[in-house]
């Protein structure tokens, strides 16, 4: 009779605990996988402090911060609406690289993806990812001996206005951009985009021009581009990230590493 009584009383509280999600065995599943989400995530935190690496529930801050790069992209400073400061953003890119291999080394990984290495299929005679000075000095004499169309001078003007120098030039909170400044990178970024638009007109669209420019700006400031990409992923702690020109708010671009 109490084995009975106990039956009843357990179906009475299944019953009354399924009603709780309207019957619903979505809403029943959800809930369960929900739970076991969490439970994995303080598992990895566990773990992974025992390792000194940061994840797990610290991790789930990250999520909504911009993801890791995919083989055509690139992270870079883009112009904020006041025009002085900058925020990080995800560009598209003409040349390929492999995705951010997650090997566990982020430092490793910022570099995989930040850092082209090779001849890419548009280049002019004397310029290579495998060349930095080299190619510093090409791409700035570009500017010199070839002519943006008339037909797209406006766009090279466009172009040049948004493009930020920024590293050896301008300030965390006071942006340069190329076609304001006497650097030599900014001469080349100037040249690269003349060559560009001068052979290949509209092939490209201006994310993709801007995106590009910057893997060549990634040669010659390889620190700074990891550190940006680090930041923009989350993983701002995995190396110190330095202040530089353009850099935005208080030299993180607004953002804030954990």
């Amino acid at each position: 009779m109490k084995m009975t009584q106990q039956k009843e009383k357990d179906h009475s509280a299944s019953r009354q605990y399924a009603s709780s999600f309207n019957g619903s065995p979505n809403a029943f599943l959800s809930t369960v996988l929900l739970g076991v989400f969490a439970i994995n995530q303080i598992l990895i935190t566990m773990v992974s402090g025992t390792m000194g690496i940061k994840s797990g529930m610290e991790g789930m801050t990250h999520i909504f911060r911009v993801q890791s790069a995919n083989a055509m992209e690139i992270m870079m400073p883009i112009l904020n609406e006041d025009g002085v400061t900058t925020h990080l953003q995800m560009m598209p890119t003409i040349t390929e690289l492999s995705g951010d291999p997650k090997s566990g080394d982020a430092v490793a990984d910022g570099m995989a993806v930040m850092l082209a290495k090779g001849t890419p299929f548009y280049a002019p005679e004397g310029v290579s990812f495998d060349d930095p000075l080299g190619s510093l000095s090409a791409w700035g004499a570009l500017e010199q001996s070839m002519s943006v169309p008339q037909e797209l001078s406006e766009r090279y003007k466009y172009l040049t206005n948004i493009f930020p120098c920024n590293f050896c030039c301008g300030s965390a909170n006071q942006v340069t951009v190329a076609g304001h400044c006497g650097c030599a990178h900014a001469g080349a970024a100037r040249g690269f985009l003349t060559y560009m638009l001068a052979t290949y007109g509209d092939t490209y669209t201006n994310d993709q021009l801007v995106g590009e420019a910057y893997r060549w700006q990634a040669l010659w400031y390889p620190a700074g581009v990891v550190e940006d990409y680090l930041l923009g992923t989350g993983r701002g702690d995995a190396l110190h990230h330095n202040t530089h020109g353009g850099a935005g708010q208080d030299g993180m671009h607004g953002m804030t590493a954990l």
